[in-house]
């Protein structure tokens, strides 16, 4: 229970952020399947999108888990260099209750992020290298569940894709700007 003159201990605070920081470090980094690994050493297994999007995150949860623990040992120094001052120490729970709130916000926001930069990266992919979706219905699929288009029952390949396609903003695989020239109705070489 703590008492009105206690001092915060921020020596424990900051082992408590090295620890959230090593936990969430340890878990951007070895949350993987061994069986992944091997697959794709082998070039047995064909990459799927979500993996991409799931590495976005981690590289997120890597760089809190870095701040946390250079914030953890900073608060250690501050701790130890506050001991001087006389008092009793208290484990800070409000201040170690804040910091897993925040840790849960910030995670949040990192898949927020994760999920609208592998967008915004597979709109900018198949916008410069369109795929035809219609003949890849597999990839369709793939990309469709990633963007929140499921597939009706009974619907065409052809259909589904053409969902996809509006949901991302993309053009048709088969279609392409016209030029300005096309445009204006002009040609390069005149007609006879």
């Amino acid at each position: 229970m703590p008492t009105a003159s206690a001092l915060p201990d921020w020596t424990s605070l900051g082992l408590f952020l090295v620890i959230v920081g090593g936990f969430l470090l340890a878990s951007a980094l070895v949350l993987r399947p061994p069986r992944e690994w091997v697959e794709q050493a082998l070039g047995l297994a064909r990459p799927r999108l979500a993996a991409l999007r799931e590495q976005i995150f981690h590289r997120v949860q890597m760089a809190v888990g870095f701040l946390y623990i250079l914030g953890g040992f900073a608060l250690q120094l501050y701790g130890r260099q506050s001991m001087s001052e006389s008092g009793p120490r208290e484990f800070p729970a409000v201040w170690a209750g804040a910091m897993l709130v925040s840790t849960l916000v910030l995670l949040g926001l990192g898949w927020w992020y994760s999920t609208h930069a592998f967008r915004q990266a597979l709109v900018e992919v198949l916008d410069t290298r369109p795929v035809d979706l219609v003949s890849q219905s597999e990839l369709a699929k793939e990309i469709g569940l990633l963007v929140g288009v499921r597939p009706q029952p009974g619907e065409s390949t052809e259909l589904f894709a053409q969902r996809v396609q509006r949901a991302l903003g993309l053009r048709a695989a088969g279609s392409r700007p016209a030029s300005r020239h096309e445009e204006l109705g002009e040609f390069d070489e005149p007609l006879s």
